[in-house]
């Protein structure tokens, strides 16, 4: 099977790269040839442009429409996977024959901003219409685009869309076994994501000094990630000033691939408030994987799909992010009680691995020759 992927990199730590990197090496471990188009092609090969244009140009869809379709005459792949939900603008030009041959993985926020936004709602709904299969990485994330559907298109586009859609949470590389944690007096959190609202970075740092005053046990929490807007960067900051946070709290931004493994390794506990708001959610979540993986407990949120990605009272617990006591109850009972027992964060983890990940979606690219629910 031939399977040409549209990922805007596969060389970075973002959520879009890391899934698409991993599951093109499985289907080539498993005998499938693989292309990937990005935004870094060599000369000569098909280049794509960034994302978020194709959201503020949407013009765009059609030119790289035809660029596609002029690859897929000399090279005829048996899968088109979209695996970063812009592109997917561009299936609605798309031949017939290549839309029947079309998925798309929607993992959270960008699966309903098209809808939500006038420039691209008709191309949105058009495509929507047009892909034959979708995966998502939570069952939370396809009720919301389908919710969404229901809201901005016909009456049967969020039933179309369901019925074409497969749940397939994503997956995590397991590492080698590491030797047990000795006991310190310093707690490390880790938080690793963007230093944004949707993070839940602020609901972090609130609980962590409802913690501070409540239990008083050392610690320092480490919020790894780009910083993002200056205002909200600003406001975490003035929090942690006024919360006498400033030695227990850093904002480290971006680090190497080595330094984040060297943190995962001395975290006690991943904590990630992860906020939902009517444009943006965690549609799974899979930096709580990554910690598990390592035998690292995590707190994140009961909303989103960031609650399929934590086993409840196994693996970590979900909280309330707008409820700081609770949270820092919740910190208390893994760093000083050891609630969360290590090992069962990483049987967690070992069931969402990337073999099963890679045969479901193997399935669906099979499915493409059975006839889809729904009409285009």
């Amino acid at each position: 099977m031939r399977v040409l992927y549209f990922c805007q990199s596969v060389d970075g730590m973002d959520g879009w790269a890391t899934y698409t990197k991993q599951l093109a090496d499985g289907m080539r471990r498993r005998g499938h040839e693989v292309r990937i188009c990005t935004t870094q092609a060599q000369t000569g090969d098909l280049r794509l442009p960034p994302p978020l244009q194709m959201l503020s140009r949407p013009w765009k869809a059609l030119f790289l429409a035809r660029s596609v379709a002029a690859l897929c005459r000399t090279w005829k792949p048996d899968v088109l996977h979209v695996t970063v939900e812009p592109y997917a603008l561009m299936s609605s030009f798309l031949p017939q024959n290549l839309r029947e041959r079309m998925i798309l993985t929607i993992h959270g926020s960008y699966g309903i901003r098209p809808l939500q936004e006038r420039r691209t709602r008709f191309l949105a709904l058009r495509s929507y219409r047009a892909i034959h299969r979708f995966i998502t990485v939570s069952r939370y994330t396809k009720e919301i685009v389908t919710a969404e559907l229901r809201r901005r298109g016909r009456d049967t586009d969020g039933e179309t869309f369901a019925g074409r859609t497969t749940v397939i949470h994503n997956a995590v590389p397991l590492p080698a076994p590491l030797p047990p944690k000795a006991p310190k007096e310093m707690k490390i959190i880790l938080c690793v994501g963007g230093i944004k609202p949707r993070k839940g970075i602020l609901e972090a740092v609130k609980a962590c000094s409802a913690y501070k005053r409540t239990y008083g046990t050392s610690f320092r929490f480490l919020a790894v990630g780009k910083l993002g807007d200056e205002n909200y960067v600003r406001e975490v900051r003035t929090c942690m000033a006024e919360e006498g946070l400033q030695e227990h709290v850093t904002l480290t931004g971006p680090v190497s691939h080595e330094e984040l493994e060297r943190l995962y390794s001395e975290a006690d506990l991943f904590l990630m408030p992860a906020k939902t708001t009517p444009t943006t959610f965690e549609g799974f979540g899979i930096v709580f994987l990554e910690a598990n993986s390592r035998g690292v407990p995590c707190i994140g949120p009961r909303e989103s799909g960031a609650a399929e990605a934590i086993d409840e009272g196994v693996s970590g617990f979900r909280v309330d992010p707008t409820n700081p006591q609770k949270i820092a109850q919740r910190i208390h009972q893994i760093l000083d009680e050891g609630a969360i027992d290590p090992s069962h964060c990483v049987a967690w983890a070992q069931e969402h691995n990337l073999d099963t990940q890679v045969r479901e979606v193997e399935a669906v690219y099979k499915s493409l020759d059975e006839p889809s629910q729904g009409g285009a």
